[in-house]
């Protein structure tokens, strides 16, 4: 960029330097003409050749900011979803808590029964302590009779069956209670993992889309800066092109040259009427930005034939930034047109043409989107609608 910069300075100052030489009316030779010409024609080389790169870098940095863009939207679609997935995550988190916390009032219930349960025991106990220990065999014994016998057993039984079942009962509860509480717990532990591993996944796309933010606004910026750059080297080869008229003037001042001479400009593209894009404010096809068209566009198909509109002399035949492939005809009086997005330039700087010589093919270099020929009419070096001009 700066190298760029710092040519299109050589360059303007180089033109300026020409420029003042010449109004100052020294009577140049024409060796010393063609000499100037031949610098001025090395300068817009030069320059042309860094036109073609800086619009091949813009054209590149619009490519990769469109692509970034596109990532950018994935990226913020991964992060919406991300952030979709931690709100159903969290909605489970809740959701297991609410069980924990089931889970641990079900365990008091649980502790409490075991507690009562285990009052009963202890008072059985203290009963039995207080009153002496009898086994099983001395209360059956002291029966009185069969049927007694049988009553004394089946209460001792009832008794047995009720402690065991006591004893039964308490440990499922713990068991019970402490396995579901272990399960609850697992659950709670698994789903604040994949919490914490959604919100480390969602936290780096936020990250990955600030990067491509910045990205995406230093390309802009890049943009900006290619744009900025284009409009210089179009300044500067304007003043290149009003140099090489005046030179052109004066070699040709005491020739005789096709000049233009007053009147109707012919048609560049006969049988072509169709204007697609006037002499008009409009927003550029290409660049989408508002600007002022400085000439008409006039559709035809890749390699039609492109005609002089009216005699005079070549001065640019090369490419021209925005333009591509570019003709430049100097008719005298300050008129100038121009041929722009040409597929094929047939005719060279320096060339004299006569109004319907064929100087270029249509296409579609430079900004174009399509197949056409952009037209232009300069006086004085500053656009004019060409339509007064000319006659189809």
């Amino acid at each position: 960029m700066k190298k760029v910069e710092k040519s299109l300075i050589l360059v303007c100052g180089l033109s300026l330097l020409l420029m003042s030489e010449v109004k100052q009316g020294y009577a140049m030779t024409d060796a010393e003409i063609d000499k100037r010409l031949g610098v001025i024609q090395a300068l817009e080389a030069k320059a042309a050749k860094e036109q073609q790169d800086s619009e091949k870098m813009k054209k590149e940095v619009a490519n990769r900011k469109a692509q970034e863009a596109g990532n950018l939207q994935e990226l913020r679609s991964q992060i919406e979803a991300q952030g979709a997935k931690l709100n159903e995550i969290l909605k489970q988190i809740q959701t297991t808590e609410d069980n924990v916390k089931q889970t641990n009032s079900e365990l008091q219930e649980a502790e409490h029964r075991v507690e009562t349960r285990d009052q009963l025991l202890k008072s059985r106990v203290r009963l039995m302590y207080t009153n002496g220990f009898v086994s099983y065999m001395e209360v059956l014994f002291e029966s009185t009779s069969f049927s007694d016998f049988l009553d004394r057993y089946h209460a001792l039984r009832s008794i047995v069956n009720q402690d065991k079942e006591i004893l039964q009962s308490n440990k499922r509860d713990r068991e019970s209670v402490a396995q579901k509480k272990t399960e609850v717990e697992a659950q709670l532990a698994q789903v604040q993992v994949q919490y914490a591993e959604s919100e480390q996944i969602k936290n780096a796309l936020v990250t990955k889309e600030k990067d491509k933010e910045v990205l995406i606004a230093s390309l802009a910026k890049q943009e900006e800066q290619f744009e900025e750059l284009s409009e210089e080297q179009e300044a500067a080869l304007k003043k290149l092109a009003a140099e090489k008229s005046k030179l052109w003037a004066e070699k040709n001042k005491n020739k005789q040259t096709a000049v233009y001479s007053g009147g109707k400009f012919s048609w560049p593209l006969p049988g072509r009427t169709t204007i697609s894009s006037g002499f008009i404010h409009r927003i550029n096809p290409v660049t989408k930005k508002s600007e002022n068209h400085k000439g008409i566009d006039i559709p035809a198909p890749a390699g039609t034939e492109i005609h002089a509109a009216a005699p005079g002399t070549v001065i640019i035949a090369q490419w021209v930034s925005g333009y591509g492939n570019t003709i430049v005809i100097d008719h005298g009086s300050g008129l100038q047109t121009w041929y722009g997005h040409a597929r094929g330039l047939a005719a060279k700087e320096g060339d004299q043409v006569k109004t319907g010589d064929v100087v270029s093919y249509v296409g579609s270099t430079g900004q174009s989107t399509g197949n056409h020929l952009h037209f232009e009419v300069r006086k004085n070096g500053d656009p004019v609608d060409p339509i007064p001009y000319v006659t189809k």
